[in-house]
């Protein structure tokens, strides 16, 4: 038997949840509004985001201003930085996580913690009487699963059930599993009729295989080393090398790891690695190249150094002028294998021919690595994939399929780059929920 009847149920209490929550609660106070969290605790995704600072938005996300308005609304200040992106002032991301459930409770929300959604359904059309008139309503019942005490003070799981005229699904992806996003709001979502486009770990490291042991030159000796650069990505189908198409390119630091790539730029670029197995595509069919030069030409900087070379300059010496030490001799191991000189950083400077310092050329500016896998979902920050766009409202996160539900924040098959991105639009579809919800309960 259906417990409490409510307004509006929001299934999940992280940034969408509690955005969509306050929201609400602002616009419509007196509504019965409940939030469901599996976790302990709301909001335990914030308080880890932007190393624990919480890059809250960025002045060039969509959005922007709507979402400043908004935490000026509950009380947060926020500072903006010369690269756009946006902290609460105090720079704890634990703040904006407290904030947020404080003022959703002073706003008369109900947060439920440790209660975990098995099942939403959507009972059809019925007659309820609720103080407010008869009306012809769609009724959900979220069913949910809750520790409790029994009089011996043992606890145990008890099944429980509420029934709501609104219902938000808010759960997020699947990045960050031990922060309790773990891909529940897909089942729940295909359960409701839904399609999920298969989702898949990004903003993420890329495991390489230049890292294999048995790989020459060996690229474990990169390991630790952190670079300015530019790194491109290029898709070559079929296995077609000739037909190789640059799909994606960013400056930015490259971190060379144990196993591979790391780094912004590099994160940013496991976006647009995504491929379908059962066309027979996989990650064999990119290539990542590093140029670790890019203001300028590294041959004629070579060519020149060759026409005023000092009495037994090496080549290795001059290189080590440009990149690390470990860069250095990476790239000149690679070099020396395409221009068949194997010591090439050991042969002197003015004896370079021009061969050799094309190879070296095409080490820097291309520096060439092969992805073996993506990082998993622990590491990784964002889930590409999730609810297909082709089934909700874009503005305002409603399902075309079942209204009166909203799909909001990261269960939708949106993503977005670093720096703020990926959070604006959970705070962005919570609150466009929110408001679409309120808007229609005030044409009623």
């Amino acid at each position: 038997m259906a417990g409490k009847h409510y307004d509006a149920v929001i299934v999940g209490g992280g940034a969408s949840g509690l955005a969509a929550a306050a929201e609400l609660g602002m616009s419509s106070p007196g509504l019965d509004v409940l939030v469901l969290e599996k976790n302990e605790e709301p909001g335990r995704k914030i308080r880890a985001t932007g190393s624990g600072r919480c890059n809250i938005t960025n002045t060039a996300a969509a959005g922007y201003t709507e979402i400043l308005k908004f935490f000026r609304r509950i009380g947060l200040m926020t500072r903006v930085y010369e690269n756009g992106l946006v902290y609460p002032y105090s720079e704890s991301a634990a703040d904006v996580a407290a904030l947020l459930i404080s003022r959703a409770e002073e706003l008369g929300v109900c947060i439920i913690t440790g209660a975990e959604v098995t099942a939403v359904t959507a009972n059809g059309r019925q007659d309820r009487s609720d103080g407010k008139g008869s009306r012809e309503e769609r009724s959900f019942e979220i069913r949910y699963s809750a520790k409790e005490a029994d009089r011996a003070g043992r606890v145990r799981m008890t099944q429980k059930s509420v029934t709501a005229d609104y219902v938000i699904l808010a759960l997020g992806g699947k990045a960050g599993p031990t922060y309790g996003t773990t891909g529940d709001g897909y089942r729940l979502a295909r359960e409701l009729g839904h399609s999920i486009v298969t989702p898949v770990p990004v903003l993420t490291s890329v495991e390489c295989r230049e890292w294999d042991p048995e790989h020459r030159p060996q690229a474990m000796m990169l390991a630790g080393t952190r670079t300015r650069g530019v790194v491109s990505l290029y898709r070559h189908p079929d296995g077609d090398w000739e037909r190789g198409v640059e799909v994606f390119e960013e400056p930015g630091e490259i971190q060379f790891t144990k196993y591979g790539l790391s780094g912004i730029c590099v994160f940013n670029m496991t976006r647009f690695m995504r491929f379908d197995r059962r066309a027979g595509e996989s990650l064999e069919d990119f290539v990542i190249r590093a140029d670790l030069f890019p203001d300028g030409n590294i041959r004629d900087f070579l060519r020149d150094r060759r026409s005023n070379a000092f009495p037994g300059e090496k080549t290795g010496e001059v290189l080590r002028t440009v990149l690390k030490d470990n860069i250095a001799a990476y790239v000149l191991e690679t070099a020396g294998g395409a221009a068949a000189c194997r010591h090439i950083g050991d042969k002197l400077l003015e004896d370079l021919n021009d061969a050799e310092i094309d190879a070296i050329g095409d080490a820097v500016h291309e520096l060439t690595f092969h992805p073996a896998q993506l990082r998993g979902w622990k590491e990784a920050q964002a889930t590409s994939g999730g609810v297909s766009l082709e089934e909700i409202d874009e503005v305002t996160g409603e399902s075309r399929l079942v209204r009166d539900l909203y799909i909001t924040g990261e269960l939708a098959d949106r993503d977005f780059p670093c720096g703020g991105f990926n959070l604006s639009n959970a705070w962005l579809t919570g609150i466009g929920a929110a408001r679409d919800i309120h808007d229609k309960i005030q044409d009623q």
